[in-house]
């Protein structure tokens, strides 16, 4: 719980030298005095979270998920919540295939760093009869399945949000493989020929007349620049 010695302490830490600055920051401060006065316990919430903001990496454009596959009898999970790449995590374990996911490395197959997990927070297992099934393990702040805490597990559908703790991510599950048609002779010829890198000398090529960026060859930019500074730097000396 955060007493009010507490409170003063977090907002002087937000005080810049400018008057504004600090009236504002008074301010902040008497708004979290009546806050915690009526009401301490969504005080000790919002502080919580901006604690684990603050801890928390960011990465831009990040977007969270996990992908359950499911190939004959085996079952694996795709996802990128336990680390900064996408990562395959397989059960070995036909009859337990389960995936634990907490902030304890030691207890959680899927570990992830937030204070706001408990150790062994939640775990998604495959059943065989129904598909994938997420369980609460007793969680302090609980599993959220589209906004909606759950009381005991819930069946996981495709395009499901789970929040676990401060990280919301996606659920996405396939187990329908579709063959595809093998490609036209055009495709692959674009293909092939993309692929080829320009045959013609650059002697050959006037550049003056290549007024659009976009029907310079790869890398041609770059490589006249390097050459038009380094002529710049022999004229000089």
């Amino acid at each position: 719980m955060f007493d009010p010695k507490t409170l003063s302490e977090y907002a002087l830490s937000h005080m810049d030298s400018s008057d504004e600055n600090i009236q504002n920051s008074l301010n902040l401060f008497q708004v979290f005095r009546r806050l915690y006065e009526q009401n301490p316990s969504l005080l000790n919430e919002i502080l919580s979270l901006a604690a684990v903001d603050k801890q928390m990496p960011v990465r831009p454009d990040n977007f969270s998920y996990v992908l359950g596959l499911v190939t004959d009898k085996q079952a694996l999970l795709i996802t990128n919540v336990s680390g900064d790449r996408s990562q395959i995590f397989l059960q070995p374990h036909l009859q337990n295939q389960i995936w634990t996911f907490g902030r304890d490395p030691n207890k959680a197959s899927l570990p992830i760093r937030d204070r706001r997990l408990s150790r062994c927070h939640a775990a998604i297992r495959y059943d065989s009869a129904c598909g994938f099934v997420i369980y609460d393990l007793n969680s302090t702040n609980g599993t959220y399945i589209n906004g909606v805490r759950i009381r005991q597990n819930h069946l996981l559908k495709d395009g499901d949000l789970i929040r676990l703790g401060s990280m919301n991510f996606g659920f996405f599950t396939g187990s329908d493989f579709r063959r595809v048609g093998c490609p036209s002779p055009e495709i692959v010829r674009m293909l092939s020929e993309s692929c080829v890198p320009p045959t013609s000398p650059m002697e050959m090529m006037d550049v003056t007349e290549a007024e659009d960026e976009d029907t310079l060859p790869p890398n041609l930019e770059q490589t006249l620049h390097f050459m038009n500074r380094t002529e710049f730097m022999s004229e000089q000396d």
